[in-house]
């Protein structure tokens, strides 16, 4: 499976998402919008909201190689106002390298979100014991436990970026 990542109007992905449901066949196309579980203290009680995890884009999943992708959505992305582009790292190289989406992948769950993780701190050192982020302490940057954060470094379309991720610290030594 090949992920092609589509640019388009922050706050629009799931309306991106649903045009492209409509119009693609369903059996060679799966688009989705990756997302991440968020906690938050509002009222005195814990909440948990679920963001897009990269705002501005819709992810299409498909059997399809490059070119052949190109010829089936060049109409829908093109002539749609909501979309700005698909993403590319050259002419020829549209798809998501694999080792990118094998990170993503290790990270989501089936419904492609990222849970919250749990740890501990023992001096200044982060120790995951649940979650998605366990096994990738080294991915982490930077970390706020007050408002549950932790900033992770990630490749995305051949760039590096920081990425927010929810991460609960319950205890430290």
């Amino acid at each position: 499976m090949y992920w092609y990542v589509i640019f388009v109007q922050t706050g629009r992905e799931y309306r991106v998402e649903e045009i492209l449901r409509g119009q693609l066949d369903s059996e060679v196309f799966t688009p989705f919008v990756p997302l991440q579980e968020m906690i938050f203290r509002k009222g005195g009680t814990i909440k948990k909201e679920l963001k897009p995890l990269f705002p501005g884009y819709v992810f299409v999943e498909s059997k399809l190689i490059s070119q052949e992708f190109i010829k089936w959505t060049n109409t829908i992305i093109y002539t749609s106002h909501v979309i700005v582009s698909l993403l590319r790292y050259s002419d020829e190289e549209i798809a998501m390298r694999e080792s990118e989406r094998q990170m993503l992948l290790s990270l989501c769950n089936d419904e492609h979100c990222i849970e919250v993780s749990r740890g501990i701190i023992e001096g200044d050192k982060i120790y995951i014991t649940d979650g998605p982020l366990k096994g990738h302490e080294s991915i982490i940057k930077k970390l706020n436990r007050h408002r549950r954060k932790a900033w992770i470094e990630i490749e995305f379309m051949g760039d590096v970026r920081l990425v927010s991720m929810a991460l609960e610290i319950v205890e430290k030594i």
